[in-house]
C-alpha cells in the first residue's frame, strides 16, 4: 500500500507516504530477521511461510538474498547453541570428575558424547537437527487443537527429539513483541494527546489530526522533525 500510495497524484499524500514508507522500512530491517527466525521455528510455518512471503515484500532480484540470509542465520544461531551445550557439558564433568575407576569410565563416555555432539553435522549420513525439522514438513494441528496451538508447547513436547533446536525456539520464541517502536513510528496520536487532553473522544482527535495536515498544506508549513 505504501508503495502504490508513494506514486499518487498528490503531492502532499506523497510526501507523507514517502516518510511513512521511509521509517517502515528502517523499522522492518532492524526487526524482520529475529521475526523471520522465529517463524521458521514455528512447526505451523516453517521455511514454508518465509519461502512463500518475502517474494512478496522484497524486489524480484532481492528476495533471494533475504531467504539466504535467514537460513544462514538459524545455522549459525544452532551452532551457536551446539557449542555452548558441548561446553557447559564439558564443566560438568571436569567438576564431578575424581581418580575413581567409573568416573574415569564416565568421562571417556562423556568426552566421546561432547565429540559426537560438537561434530554432528559433519558425521556422514547424521542430519543436524535443523534439516531434520524442516525436512518433516509443516504441522498441521487437528480442529481439536487449531486455536488453542503453542508453539512453545511442541517444543517442550518434542525436546528430547531437537535437543538443541528446543532450547534455541524456547529462547527466541519467548521473546516479548512491543508495539511501541511501530505506534511510535506512525502515530500522530502523542501530537495531539497529551496528559492535560487525554479524555479527547476518537472523532474529536482524528478532526484535529486531519484539520491540522489540511492547515499545514494549505500554507505551506513543514511539520517540526520531532
Amino acid at each position: 500500500m505504501l508503495n502504490d500510495m508513494s506514486t499518487d497524484n498528490r503531492d502532499f499524500v506523497k510526501r507523507m507516504t514517502l516518510k511513512m514508507k521511509e521509517k517502515f522500512d528502517k523499522y522492518w530491517g532492524e526487526c524482520n530477521l529475529v521475526m523471520a527466525i522465529g517463524a521458521v521455528l514455528d512447526p505451523w510455518y516453517k521455511m514454508k511461510l518465509i519461502l512463500y512471503s518475502f517474494p512478496k515484500i522484497y524486489p524480484a532480484d532481492d528476495f533471494q538474498r533475504h531467504i539466504d540470509d535467514v537460513r544462514e542465520s538459524l545455522e549459525f544461531l544452532y551452532k551457536e547453541y551446539l557449542f555452548v551445550d558441548s561446553q557447559i557439558n564439558s564443566s560438568m564433568s571436569s567438576a564431578t570428575y575424581d581418580s575413581n575407576p567409573s568416573q574415569e569410565k564416565k568421562q571417556k563416555t562423556d568426552d566421546f558424547d561432547e565429540w559426537v555432539i560438537t561434530n554432528s553435522d559433519i558425521i556422514p549420513g547424521n542430519k543436524i537437527e535443523i534439516d531434520m525439522y524442516l525436512d518433516e514438513g509443516v504441522y498441521k494441528p487437528g480442529n481439536e487443537e487449531y486455536e488453542d496451538f503453542d508453539a512453545l508447547n511442541w517444543w517442550k513436547a518434542n525436546s528430547l527429539k531437537f535437543r538443541h533446536l528446543s532450547k534455541m525456539a524456547r529462547d527466541i520464541l519467548s521473546i516479548p513483541i512491543t508495539t511501541v517502536a511501530s505506534e511510535s513510528t506512525f502515530s500522530a496520536g502523542g501530537r495531539v494527546l497529551d496528559q492535560y487532553r487525554s479524555s479527547l473522544k476518537p472523532e474529536t482527535v482524528q478532526a484535529l489530526i486531519c484539520m491540522g495536515d489540511w492547515l499545514r498544506q494549505d500554507f505551506g508549513v513543514e511539520l517540526a522533525s520531532n
